[in-house]
């Protein structure tokens, strides 16, 4: 099987289920925001994270964001859980997420300033997809109005998650030596 198709050469796509839309449909631009952060939870944990005990814990959260990015890409997502076709995300994985920001959370110094995103090379990373979970958080709302039902879980899972890269950084960072970089700005009188 050839991984070419030429189907996309005149700026479609074809979502889960057959529909053809453009390649800028706002869902189109969700899923690829959603694949494009498990890019660069792959490349934290390939930046170093390997030797954390966090590895195994992004690669969970890497397995549940192809299960967003295929619910975001089913043109009927009912009808495609119905068949199996796609996963659900179970809601549960939300006070997962908690309770692993809690932890983390619970070894580093309270914050009283903005912080530079960057540190240790795992750490930077780990911001970078910090603010493409951000991205695709704000894409994913934009379907919120023909979609509801992804407020119910998917949203709050995005946005938990996005909390949860924050705090992992913060703590990458810490265990690597590197600690957080604060932003203080120069005050005019």
């Amino acid at each position: 099987m050839k991984i070419y198709t030429r189907k996309g050469d005149a700026g479609q796509t074809g979502l889960l289920g057959g529909e053809r839309v453009p390649k800028h449909d706002v869902r189109v631009e969700a899923y690829g925001a959603v694949d494009e952060l498990n890019a660069a939870l792959g490349m934290a944990i390939a930046a170093g994270m390997e030797e954390m005990s966090n590895a195994d814990r992004l690669r969970t959260v890497q397995g549940d964001l192809l299960t967003v990015g295929a619910r975001l890409a089913a043109a009927d997502p009912k009808k495609a859980r119905r068949k199996g076709t796609i996963p659900e995300l179970p809601g549960d994985r939300i006070a997962e997420l908690e309770a692993w920001i809690d932890e983390l959370e619970g070894g580093l110094p309270a914050l009283d300033a903005f912080l530079l995103p960057g540190g240790a090379p795992a750490g930077a990373q780990l911001h970078v997809a910090r603010t493409i979970c951000r991205r695709a958080e704000r894409k994913i709302s934009q379907l919120l109005p023909a979609q509801p039902d992804l407020g119910d879980v998917i949203l709050p899972y995005m946005n938990r998650l996005s909390d949860l890269l924050f705090v992992l950084a913060r703590a990458t960072n810490r265990a690597s030596g590197a600690g957080d970089v604060e932003w203080r700005p120069v005050r005019r009188s």
